[in-house]
């Protein structure tokens, strides 16, 4: 039986005789994302010289020039431009196919690895995976933190299924969609026998306490820092890096610093009055809190159903 193609589409059988493999674009989107064969080999745990000459097999193969390559690194021709964004496609069909196949294989107890931004650690994500967890026992979660940097990597990689939290920068990257949750807004907080507990004034005159702060590669930690200038002219000096909900917490409860949290980090001690916001505004305006996924993936049926316990976790969480 003949199958009729329309223009430009290529017939199966023909793809056969290519010799692209997944390693080429998982290699060349790698590469496009860091900018760096070094860096994209020790991400993918591959000498450097191989990475290299997996590239160089792809534009033989393809005969195209997908990198300029200079002393600041790989940046994408035209033609790499074009091309990146559909092995992206490729590199995440395949991880869904795989991911399938292991609910297939589990009978239905699918594993789900989701990467969280500090503002997704907050309170909807652990609502959502105890309700998740009620509801289909089977399920197996995996929860990693990181910056957003590392999180859109593990997400083009197939480490993770999903991201949750704020939803820029990594929704203004190629590849990928995202849903917004709620808005979330950024607050300034201590314990109530702090000397700044009572403050009323500006964030600049704080500049010369001892901060809890996001890592410097975050836009958090940009937004703050240029309210700090703008009040002040400069930023803190005596400051911890903190993106991780359990230790930002000791450190703020000891008492002894000033913390910049998204709202729903504190919840609980805010309400029992462990802790005090202070009134000011820092940060910015609200940001959308959301999921990101890769473009065009299709979630597996574990996935989805955390992503179902997350929508349901925000339509019950209180306004702040």
């Amino acid at each position: 039986r003949s199958i009729a193609l329309g223009p430009g589409l290529v017939h199966p059988a023909s793809l056969l005789s290519r010799r692209i493999r997944l390693r080429h674009m998982i290699v060349a989107t790698t590469v496009a994302h860091h900018g760096s064969v070094r860096e994209a080999s020790e991400v993918l745990h591959l000498t450097q010289p191989a990475a290299s000459r997996s590239l160089a097999e792809l534009e033989e193969i393809l005969g195209l020039k997908l990198f300029e390559r200079g002393p600041k690194g790989m940046t994408l021709t035209d033609a790499g431009v074009a091309l990146i964004a559909h092995m992206h496609v490729v590199v995440s069909e395949v991880g869904s196919l795989t991911r399938h196949a292991e609910e297939i294989v589990n009978g239905g107890r699918g594993k789900v690895r989701v990467g969280t931004l500090l503002a997704g650690a907050a309170d909807v994500l652990p609502s959502a995976l105890v309700a998740l967890t009620r509801q289909f026992p089977e399920i197996q979660v995996e929860v990693s933190e990181g910056t957003p940097d590392r999180l859109y990597e593990s997400l083009m990689l197939c480490h993770v299924d999903f991201v949750v939290g704020r939803v820029m920068p990594l929704a203004s990257i190629s590849g990928v969609e995202s849903e917004r949750l709620y808005d979330d807004e950024v607050r300034v907080v201590c314990t109530p026998d702090h000397p700044r507990a009572t403050h009323t004034g500006t964030l600049g005159e704080l500049v010369d306490d001892a901060w809890v702060l996001p890592p410097s590669d975050t836009s958090l930690r940009g937004q703050i820092e240029e309210d700090f200038i703008r009040d002040c002219g400069r930023t803190p000096v005596s400051v911890i890096e903190c993106v991780a909900a359990m230790p930002l917490r000791s450190l703020v409860l000891r008492g002894e610093l000033l913390a910049v949290v998204p709202s729903g980090i504190f919840t609980d001690e805010l309400e029992r009055g462990s802790l005090v916001a202070l009134p000011m505004q820092v940060g910015g305006a609200p940001v959308a809190v959301g999921i990101v996924t890769r473009s065009g993936a299709e979630l597996t049926a574990s996935a989805a159903a955390l992503v179902d316990a997350l929508r349901a976790a925000v339509a019950d969480r209180p306004s702040t």
